[in-house]
Formats: structure tokens, C-alpha cells, sequence
């Protein structure tokens, strides 16, 4: 059987060695990719992501941009970056299965 997190370990893996997906800097991609990651927080409050700590801090660069404030507003801006904060270095506390699956 396939470990259920490959994905995400694989997206984890590529962020410890750049900031966003494609070399270069920002791009479509990152908005496709973090906007789907971003609802986590926000729709599933109780699921922490931490234990992708480059992930997290991807989602964190993300919702810092300017683009995203002025996009969804101040609150959801501070807030996202907020529970960002609040995930990565709680990698270690983090034992509960993603989802109550994984």
C-alpha cells in the first residue's frame, strides 16, 4: 500500500529548497496550489499541517502577500498567517492523524 501523505512529503521536500514552486519566484502555480492549501486553516480548524513545516511556511509566504490581503481582505490575511504561525515549530506535539485518516 502507497503511504497515504506521499504527496504532500513530496511538496514538503521541494519547498525546504525554494520558496515557491516554480524557480523564478511567484507564479500561477503558487496561487493554484496555496489557495487550496489555505483552506485548511480556515474550513478545517482543527487539522494542523505541521508536520510539513515547509509547507506551512510556503502557506505563511503566501498569505504575507499583498496580493492576498488586498484579494480577501485584512482579517483572513492576519488570520491565515496567524495559524501558520501557530503550526509551524508544533511539529512535534502533532500526532493526531490528518483528517482522522492519515
Amino acid at each position: 500500500m502507497k503511504k497515504p501523505n506521499k504527496r504532500i512529503d513530496v511538496l514538503d521536500e521541494l519547498l525546504s529548497k525554494q520558496d515557491f514552486l516554480v524557480e523564478g519566484g511567484f507564479s500561477l502555480a503558487d496561487v493554484a496550489v496555496a489557495s487550496y492549501l489555505l483552506y485548511v486553516p480556515q474550513f478545517f480548524q482543527g487539522v494542523s499541517l505541521s508536520r510539513w513545516p515547509n509547507v506551512v511556511r510556503y502557506m505563511k509566504r503566501c498569505a504575507e502577500r499583498k496580493a492576498y490581503g488586498d484579494a480577501f481582505g485584512p482579517q483572513v490575511q492576519s488570520y491565515l498567517v496567524a495559524a501558520c504561525d501557530g503550526m509551524i515549530g508544533s511539529e512535534k506535539d502533532d500526532k493526531k492523524k490528518l483528517f482522522g485518516m492519515f
